[in-house]
């Protein structure tokens, strides 16, 4: 490790901490109210590129707010002429020659920049990140998808330290401070671009392979996450629990454990719980997609599971967990799991902007052997990956 490199980011992080501090509260609201409108051009009509759900998120809390866009653009052919939620979606093209001049595009895609750019060619003069348009209209969007107010970030400089100097690697350290910057400024100058997503999860440079691994899947959706398992270990495992709460989803995701034939499936056990930091019925959100969730609105009832309490036939260690910013309440649920056995962790920081100190400072103060890295496989936020390993797992070139 090298000192040198460690003090450059202790600087880095301390550069961005006193530029926080330097503008006041007022500024900073200020800041947030008129960005978008600055890379608008000023108050004009909206198109959203990008039909998708995070598109149809977008459109249904402006129709909240009395605010409706001209139209739909996307890339995907199949929808050109088709209207989403009442609204018609145009081709990158189209959109560009009827609107490009007099709207401002607001890219809502996760990983925007590319589209952002071809919009740019086609001669749109006006193109935003949605993140923009989050900040302007916070009381509808946010906290939502990762996006928070900039403003509340230096209030929580000591404990952007402190978790700072938990952190393992340059490579954390140096992310950490590109989000601090992008989470505040909404600059992404300096971001190390994305890890290849096929890796997500199961990062070989930074955790061995253990060939009796017992992995946990928190929100398994159709069994993606497992086929990336099974991608990374082969046969070499002992047990899979993958954990899907939602009908339609376990649906898909037995239909997959099926698929992958009888030498894989009997060593799958499926559980239908959702997992937090209790015992008992929750309200979920079930609508079959990735982004299903506990809520305290209407849902179905399903049960909740703290994974202290589960019943374990093969005791777990590995366990990711993507499950749509419950991840703090599930980690206390698992907090004797952590203190007395430390599986390897990989949990997801991107569903709520102060997962980033609040996830790697609770697992450090459960369990203070772990080593602590993250990691992102998208652009921005997005895919950001808190990975605690114990030190006989460490990847040889960390050990």
């Amino acid at each position: 490790m090298s000192t040198s490199g460690r003090a450059i980011s202790d600087d880095e992080l301390e550069t961005i901490l006193h530029e926080m501090a330097a503008e006041s509260r007022e500024a900073c609201i200020a800041r947030e109210q008129s960005t978008f409108d600055q890379l608008a051009g000023g108050v004009r009509p909206i198109v959203l590129f990008g039909a998708g759900a995070l598109g149809r998120t977008v459109l249904a809390g402006l129709r909240r707010l009395g605010v409706e866009p001209r139209g739909l653009a996307d890339n995907n052919p199949k929808l050109w002429g088709e209207k989403v939620e009442g609204l018609r979606v145009f081709s990158a093209a189209e959109a560009a020659h009827r609107f490009g001049q007099d709207c401002c595009f607001v890219v809502t895609i996760f990983n925007g920049s590319r589209t952002r750019k071809q919009l740019g060619d086609l001669g749109c003069q006006h193109v935003a990140p949605f993140a923009a348009l989050f900040w302007k209209y916070a009381e509808v969007f946010i906290p939502c998808n990762g996006i928070d107010l900039p403003r509340n970030l230096p209030p929580r400089a000591d404990e952007l330290r402190a978790v700072y100097g938990m952190l393992a690697d340059e490579h954390s350290r140096r992310e950490m401070c590109a989000q601090l910057r992008w989470r505040y400024w909404l600059d992404d100058s300096g971001m190390p671009p994305p890890l290849a997503a096929r890796d997500i999860y199961f990062p070989h440079d930074l955790i061995t392979q253990f060939d009796r691994e017992v992995f946990v899947d928190c929100g398994a959706f159709d069994g993606d996450t497992v086929r990336g398992f099974l991608e990374h270990a082969g046969s070499r495992f002992e047990h899979i629990f993958p954990f899907e709460p939602d009908p339609g989803n376990r649906n898909l995701l037995q239909q997959s454990i099926t698929a992958w034939g009888a030498a894989i499936s009997s060593r799958i056990t499926a559980v239908p719980f959702v997992v937090g930091a209790q015992d008992g019925p929750a309200q979920f959100s079930a609508d079959g997609s990735a982004g299903s969730h506990m809520t305290a609105g209407e849902g179905i009832c399903v049960e909740c599971r703290k994974l202290d309490n589960i019943a374990w036939t093969h005791l777990p260690t590995y366990i990711k967990m993507d499950i749509e910013g419950a991840e703090p309440d599930a980690l206390r649920g698992a907090s004797e799991l952590l203190r007395k056995h430390m599986p390897v962790l990989a949990i997801c920081l991107y569903h709520r902007s102060d997962h980033l100190w609040q996830v790697p400072r609770y697992i450090h103060e459960t369990a203070p052997g772990y080593e602590l890295f993250i990691r992102r496989y998208a652009e921005d936020c997005w895919e950001l990956v808190c990975y605690a390993v114990p030190k006989h797992r460490l990847a040889a070139a960390r050990s």
